[in-house]
Order: structure tokens, then sequence, then C-alpha cells
């Protein structure tokens, strides 16, 4: 099972640290919603953790969570 279904199905989405790595590696294109405390924006899998250091290093702001973007809206008929 890809690591993107997976977190998808049994997570709702959310990544974690340890998850980062594989979803890169699978697909590093993969759009990524990190939600901050004053905000949100979405970028590829590869750039979240530059995008966060910047975060974390200026102070500016903090990291509430990191979560796939849905691939569609299930409840949609």
């Amino acid at each position: 099972m890809s690591i993107i279904k997976k977190l998808l199905d049994e997570k709702c989405g959310f990544v974690s640290d340890k998850d980062l790595p594989e979803v890169i590696k699978e697909n590093r294109f993969q759009q990524i919603m990190v939600r901050c405390g004053a905000g949100r924006f979405v970028c590829p899998a590869q750039d979240v953790q530059h995008f966060v250091s910047i975060i974390e290093k200026e102070k500016s702001d903090y990291i509430r969570d990191i979560s796939i973007i849905s691939p569609g809206n299930p409840f949609r008929s």
C-alpha cells in the first residue's frame, strides 16, 4: 500500500516528521497543507521541511499540523 493512501486512510491525512521522507520518496510533488497559528499554506512535499524550518527559526509563528491534501470530496455525488 502506498504511504500516501495509508496516511489518508489511517491518519486522516496527517503527516508526522517520520512520515514525510516516505511521502517525498513516493511523490515529492504531493500537495501538503501546513497549518500554522495565524494561517496555512500549501506546498509540494519536497518543500515542507524548508518552510517549516524558516517559521521555527524566525519564531514568527508555530506549526499546528501537516497534512496531505485530500484527492477529492468523498461526500460529493
